[in-house]
């Protein structure tokens, strides 16, 4: 109650003739930071800040247990002597970096992967507030579960699989038959059997091109297709009959499989007229 009334005096006073810290002791500052000590992982702290009394600020500072990480929960309530004052607290680090901000709803901060010292700062905000608060901080540390590494990991060789006992064959399997022998080569040319020599044929032209000051004529027949050979003779006729062509007398001058290629000193238009060429062995 006597706490109360000094609360309640200060707040009625004129902020703007009192100095923010006038009445404020040593946790006024950074420096002077009152130590919360954990038991059991929790601690709770109690104060008053007043920003028309003169002690707007009190710094807390709280060391977590070394070398253990985890979350640390903060977690403020407090009073104050009329509605519409408030009371906020904010968290720094080692580096006086800040960390989080309590809600001016839930008046709760949450620091995850929490480790060392941090610094808690709580106030009143405006000019007019003040208020006695309860702060609770809660440290759940971090579970590690023991490392694990397959490779590590002993695995036993699989149980050998029995012997399985070799099964007599009881009808032995035959050889398999000799190969045929090879056929006979075929009988010599008879040569008392005369071989009819080649005919002569007539092909069609199937392509004219120019080589030079001739044409080169390609026809549709060759050595597979009809036995022409290179030594043959190739001479235009004249029109449908079987009559040669003046100065139609070809040279054979390559041979594939299925055409012959000749040249002969005759015009296109000459050979679109005459397009049949006699084709003679020699």
């Amino acid at each position: 109650m006597r706490k109360w009334l000094v609360v309640s005096l200060a707040v009625s006073a004129c902020a703007n003739n009192v100095p923010q810290d006038r009445s404020t002791g040593p946790d006024g500052k950074i420096k002077g930071a009152t130590p919360i000590v954990l038991t059991d992982n929790t601690a709770k702290v109690k104060g008053i800040v007043t920003y028309p009394g003169g002690d707007r600020v009190d710094w807390k500072m709280i060391e977590l247990p070394a070398g253990k990480k985890g979350t640390l929960d903060l977690t403020m309530t407090y009073s104050t002597p009329r509605k519409g004052l408030r009371v906020q607290f904010d968290v720094f680090d080692q580096w006086n970096v800040p960390v989080t901000k309590a809600s001016t709803r839930t008046r709760t901060a949450s620091i995850d992967k929490a480790a060392g010292k941090y610094w808690i700062r709580i106030y009143a905000p405006g000019r007019g507030d003040a208020g006695q608060y309860q702060l609770t901080a809660e440290f759940k540390e971090e579970i590690k579960l023991p490392g694990w590494n397959p490779l590590n990991v002993a695995i036993n060789d699989p149980p050998k699989l029995p012997a399985v006992p070799e099964v007599a064959d009881p009808v032995a399997t035959p050889p398999p038959p000799p190969p045929p022998p090879p056929p006979p080569p075929p009988p010599p040319p008879d040569p008392t059997v005369i071989v009819p020599p080649p005919k002569a044929i007539v092909v069609r032209v199937l392509k004219v091109g120019v080589e030079g000051d001739a044409l080169e004529i390609t026809l549709g027949a060759g050595a597979e297709t009809s036995g022409i050979g290179k030594d043959w003779k190739a001479t235009f006729l004249r029109g449908d009959t079987q009559l040669p062509l003046a100065g139609g007398n070809a040279q054979v001058v390559r041979v594939t499989k299925t055409t012959t290629v000749v040249r002969v000193k005759l015009t296109p238009d000459q050979v679109n007229v005459n397009p049949h060429v006699r084709l003679s062995p020699p």
